[in-house]
């Protein structure tokens, strides 16, 4: 049997001999973080076609570049001085990455050579693939690595694995080892190393980038970027993403870290150095290795944070209330009117603009096997902007996008559900507590809603005037309810989202919520919105979630819209800081359209009420 140290010494010497690239000395590292690409910022621009998240995607991508007039027939480039941006996530999900790649950087030297340009801004998932993370690689995109490794490179890795089987368990069976890292694994991580081509393309490749008054990124702006320049994002922050592939190379070179080493099991496996249970006390403290500390350290980077240009899903997920003001702040100081952005697909499958027209939305799932979307581009030429469909043979509008898009919504318009709630047939209904739960079809469309008789004064549905209140604020967090009669008795009908967790699951860790909306922002609007509406304490039971994205979902309006003023006593010590488009909303209660609304389901003594408490708020 091999001893661990050769098993060692042979893994790091088949793998540097596969893959030469991983051979790279400090001194071409350090000259890869200090020579980016350094057009961060271009004026002059006369004609921009963005497309983001292709995700292994080839033929839609070709495709949409045919339909935008980027390239020919045979995927040549024919887009003259167009410059074409791509926003991040080339690769992951789809069999054709490395293909989509190589089309890539094939038409940067074509577009450079027509006077035009390719630009490449970083996705989360490319920094996945180059740390280590390879969660949604498949094993379509592994094969095509394949050939790339040997069969050395893979009996010495098993061999390694053989030799260390985690405490308490077997050790894998080859069959057990080639199943979970399968052909073309170690011609992949080679591929994406700091020295291998990939590796060495991406790692010169900016966070975000500046055409013209349009700031491009992958994912989002957050307040953090605000504070920094583009030279900040593509220098400080970027560099500490290099920095860490670098090391991460340097530390595979030494046999410290293997190839098959998952990006999340590192500070276990290097944090504390493992010591055999019967071994002698050291008479010092091991000295702790620089080099693995400061990869640990890398770790807890921005970049990979949800607060990262890569991953922040706040300018889709927050409401205008909470995203608006501080976006438009932070575009600012990058001197940009607007951000094109992907990551999150987008409702319906199509480019959407919203937040003013702040933020534009591309991503319309190009993967159709996974995300059943499109191909999509965003087409800036002459101060205008169109959307460029897969197929199309002609730009189209770009929509605004409906703040209350998506799971609160049933993925109708809000005058489609209101439309559902008020006509929709009754096809199944049963008793709960909270009054009846009703299974209603529209439009061939199903959906669930909760029907309540009226009660209280004459006039005064407070689930119904919560919501119009909702919407006249663009708070998107309470359901839609209308007035229905059911068996001819008059009530309130609100809609009942699919798929929500409770408050107290939260708390109790039972369900987990992973919002894009940061949900200490999402507090802040429900407690503006209670101290407007002179809301009682919620209760568990009046809060809820939306799987998948976290949005903050309001019920349980019963005890609202006192003739009280001031703030609630509960919420005396809540923090009810109100932005200019909150003081904008809040003044806008008075306008007739509002007054119109809200007298219908509202006394005219609660509804004057409300308006001095948004008087005294706006103040």
């Amino acid at each position: 049997m091999l001893r661990a140290d050769h098993i060692i010494r042979l893994l790091r010497a088949t793998l540097l001999a596969g893959a030469a690239s991983l051979a790279l000395g400090l001194a071409s590292a350090s000259a890869l973080a200090q020579a980016p690409e350094q057009a961060w910022e271009l004026d002059g621009v006369d004609r921009v076609v963005a497309i983001s998240d292709i995700h292994g995607a080839q033929q839609a991508f070709v495709e949409t570049l045919q339909s935008a007039g980027v390239v020919d027939a045979a995927a040549g480039w024919i887009a003259g001085r167009t410059h074409l941006v791509v926003v991040g996530d080339i690769v992951d999900r789809g069999d054709d990455s490395r293909a989509a790649l190589d089309l890539m950087m094939r038409l940067e030297e074509q577009a450079a050579a027509a006077g035009g340009r390719v630009h490449f801004v970083l996705g989360n998932h490319e920094l996945m693939d180059l740390v280590g993370d390879l969660r949604y690689v498949t094993k379509g995109e592994f094969a095509a690595f394949a050939a790339d490794e040997t069969a050395a490179m893979r009996d010495a890795a098993y061999a390694w694995h053989a030799a260390r089987p985690p405490a308490g368990r077997a050790p894998l069976t080859r069959a057990e080892f080639d199943a979970r890292f399968p052909p073309g694994f170690f011609g992949h991580r080679a591929a994406f190393s700091a020295g291998g081509r990939y590796g060495r393309w991406l790692l010169g490749k900016p966070l975000a980038l500046r055409v013209n008054d349009t700031l491009f990124v992958h994912a989002g702006v957050t307040a953090a970027l605000g504070s920094m320049s583009l030279q900040g994002i593509n220098g400080a922050l970027r560099g500490e993403f290099v920095e860490y592939v670098k090391l991460l190379e340097q530390l595979t070179t030494r046999g410290t870290v293997v190839p098959t080493m998952d990006f999340y099991e590192l500070p276990a496996l290097l944090g504390v150095p493992a010591v055999a249970a019967d071994a002698a006390p050291a008479a010092e403290p091991p000295t702790p290795d620089p080099q693995v500390q400061r990869l640990l350290e890398l770790q807890k980077s921005l970049v990979f944070t949800p607060a990262s240009p890569l991953w922040y899903r706040g300018n889709v997920g927050c409401g205008p209330l909470v995203e608006q003001d501080r976006l438009a702040k932070s575009l600012q100081s990058l001197s940009s009117q607007r951000v094109v952005i992907g990551h999150t697909p987008t409702f319906k499958r199509q480019v959407w603009r919203r937040l003013d027209d702040k933020v534009w939305l591309i991503d319309a799932g190009m993967l159709r096997s996974y995300y059943q979307g499109q191909g999509a581009a965003l087409l800036l030429e002459h101060g205008t902007m169109a959307a460029i469909y897969q197929g199309a043979s002609k730009p189209a509008a770009v929509e605004e996008l409906d703040d209350r898009a998506g799971a609160l919504s049933a993925n109708l318009a809000p005058a489609e559900l209101e439309a559902a709630l008020t006509g929709g047939e009754i096809t199944a209904r049963s008793p709960t507590p909270a009054g009846e739960l009703l299974e209603l079809r529209w439009q061939g469309k199903d959906l669930q809603a909760l029907f309540r008789p009226a009660s209280g004064p004459p006039g005064f549905f407070p689930e119904v005037a919560a919501y119009r209140l909702d919407r006249l604020l663009g708070l998107a967090m309470v359901p839609a309810a209308v007035l229905r009669k059911v068996d001819d008795t008059l009530g309130t009908l609100r809609f009942v989202p699919r798929s929500l967790i409770m408050e107290a699951k939260r708390v109790t860790g039972e369900a987990r919520v992973e919002p894009w909306c940061p949900l200490q922002d999402q507090w802040q609007e429900m407690y503006l919105f209670d101290a407007l509406i002179f809301n009682a304490p919620r209760t568990g039971g009046d809060l809820h979630y939306v799987a998948g994205g976290g949005q903050l979902v309001l019920t349980g309006h019963h005890e609202a819209f006192g003739t009280g003023q001031g703030i609630p006593v509960h919420l005396k010590d809540a923090s009810l800081g109100v932005t200019a488009l909150w003081r904008l909303r809040l003044a806008g209660l008075a306008s007739d359209e509002a007054r119109a609304s809200l007298l219908q389901v509202l006394p005219k003594r609660q509804y004057d009420a409300l308006v001095k408490r948004a008087r005294a708020l706006a103040r």
